[in-house]
């Protein structure tokens, strides 16, 4: 979806637009004290120069059309869950320490089996091709080359098969459905690509509302094809997702179908995560969607203490919402998370930069990811305790 020279002053008036009507920017008297210090301000021109993961925000806000910005920035209702999911890591200071040899800082860990260079995970989204026409392939081959494991969505552009051929490891996210027969091909789609772990998200039960989303594409739906969804293809029924009647008997049915592990992606609370380990499942994800489903206020970094202590220890809890920096990273590992896994971020740098793009996200993360616990004296992510942090303020 890249913009022709002669498309730019259409851009241009879109922008304005987008800046006049968008529930989503900050007002004028809440940028300007920030425009003297924040580098995210800056713009750069090629991935390589992007300095942090605001930068990349910041050219995908030049050269994407108004309703794919909107699919990206998009929350529910006034977005307060999803500004509570980044507030929520400056209740946390990092207790550094000194004189301690970090020379050598180990970030490899292993999750499900799977051995992660780096515990930061690519989320499930879909429709990437909205944001750069090779979509998830560019987003998989960028992952690749970094070892680093991504997670497709059930609502990819682009195949489960397809994005395995391009990618490293690689995990299925799995909607539920009334439809039996299409999570049974999904399921065996998702097998014969060689994913490891499904995971099934459970906080769609209904769908978020998106107002800024809802509007703009109501407003280009006209001028627009519909993109493919690869999963589907060769299904005979319409791409149903979402069941409003899903209930933890689910898992005994996707148990008695395959032998892949199972995670649950959308546990907040120490009630569902204990019924989670109860029924057997192999490992939670703490997610509230990017702060796209419920307007619940309620932060996943909040949220991720009372599930690692419900799970404790027995299953391996990660999270995502919100990170935007390796010190977010740093935070959540000493609370407990696994791994972590970014959204947004990646999807800046592929509107952005397509594949360069993503890739240059993934360096930035683990740089400060690695520079910070430098700083804190831990050389390995076990080493990463609750111990490294104290509440703030």
């Amino acid at each position: 979806m890249m913009m022709s020279d002669d498309a730019r002053p259409v851009a241009r008036r879109e922008l304005l637009r987008f800046v006049l009507q968008s529930p989503l920017l900050w007002t004028a008297a809440a940028l300007a004290p920030a425009v003297e210090a924040r580098p995210e301000l800056a713009v750069p021109t090629g991935a390589a120069e992007a300095l942090d993961v605001f930068q990349m925000e910041r050219v995908a806000q030049q050269k994407l059309a108004l309703p794919v910005l909107h699919y990206i920035a998009s929350a529910a209702d006034d977005g307060k869950t999803l500004q509570a999911n980044r507030d929520a890591f400056d209740a946390w200071a990092i207790r550094v320490r000194r004189l301690v040899d970090v020379s050598r800082i180990g970030l490899g860990t292993r999750v499900l089996g799977e051995t992660l260079e780096c515990p930061v995970i690519l989320a499930p989204v879909g429709n990437q091709q909205s944001i750069h026409p090779d979509g998830e392939l560019a987003t998989a081959r960028a992952a690749r080359a970094a070892g680093q494991l991504m997670i497709a969505s059930t609502v990819t552009n682009h195949s489960v098969g397809a994005i395995a051929r391009a990618s490293g490891p690689l995990w299925f996210q799995l909607y539920a459905s009334p439809d039996h027969g299409l999570m049974e091909k999904l399921i065996h789609d998702a097998e014969a690509a060689g994913c490891g772990v499904l995971v099934l998200t459970v906080d769609s039960n209904t769908r978020g509302n998106r107002e800024g989303e809802a509007w703009w594409a109501r407003v280009a739906g006209s001028r627009t094809a519909p993109l493919p969804l690869g999963n589907f293809t060769g299904h005979s029924g319409p791409p149903r997702v979402g069941d409003a009647a899903l209930t933890w008997d689910v898992i005994d049915w996707i148990r008695a179908r395959t032998p892949l592990k199972l995670a649950l992606k959308g546990i907040v609370t120490r009630e569902d995560a204990a019924l989670a380990v109860a029924r057997g499942v192999d490992g939670l994800i703490v997610s509230n969607h990017g702060g796209r489903q419920e307007e619940s206020l309620r932060s996943t970094l909040a949220s991720l203490p009372e599930v690692v202590e419900a799970a404790a220890g027995r299953i391996p809890v990660l999270v995502d919402g919100g990170f935007r920096r390796g010190t977010d990273v740093f935070k959540a590992l000493a609370l407990g998370a696994s791994a972590i896994c970014i959204g947004r971020p990646y999807l800046w740098g592929l509107g952005a930069f397509g594949e360069d793009g993503v890739a240059r996200v993934l360096t930035i993360l683990r740089e400060e990811l690695k520079r910070i616990m430098q700083f804190a004296g831990t050389t390995s992510l076990a080493a990463i305790k609750r111990s490294s942090l104290e509440k703030a303020g």
